[in-house]
């Protein structure tokens, strides 16, 4: 497994947007591509990070959105079915949160639905504040902080 960064516009950008659309949008009723929910016109500016197989095809994906000069935000993390239940997502996750530490990040920031956030918990992010709704489902703000060494 290969886990990198996904550059916008590309091919594998593209296989990650039918992912997010097919498994995190979709079962829902939504579509990614409408605009109704998720404003893509603004994700050139964002990090895509992605696992890709043997064969080079995208298992799984997430993006971060830079919201302060050390603040960044994690979002629609998802992880082909087959995938699932591997360690896949671990190693994602961990990838790209040293990629965004080696830019400079240090506060990481995350809506997690609620039947995830034990995954995030184990990724040692802590919940904060009540429960909310997103995309029509329940959700925790979830923060972890990374702090400098000197």
């Amino acid at each position: 497994m290969q886990y990198r960064l996904i550059d916008h516009g590309t091919d594998a950008y593209q296989q990650s947007l039918n992912l997010r659309h097919e498994l995190l949008r979709a079962p829902l009723g939504l579509d990614l591509f409408d605009g109704s929910h998720d404003d893509l016109s603004q994700e050139g500016r964002y990090y895509h990070f992605g696992a890709f197989d043997e064969d080079g095809v995208l298992v799984a994906s997430l993006l971060g959105i830079p919201m302060a000069a050390h603040e960044v935000r994690i979002k629609q993390m998802v992880v082909v079915e087959n995938q699932q239940k591997q360690g896949v997502g671990k190693r994602l996750f961990l990838a790209f949160e040293a990629y965004l530490l080696n830019l400079g990040f240090q506060v990481f920031v995350l809506h997690a639905r609620i039947v995830a956030h034990g995954f995030y918990l184990n990724m040692g992010y802590k919940i904060q504040g009540e429960a909310f709704l997103e995309v029509n489902l329940p959700h925790y703000k979830m923060i972890k902080k990374f702090i400098p060494t000197p």
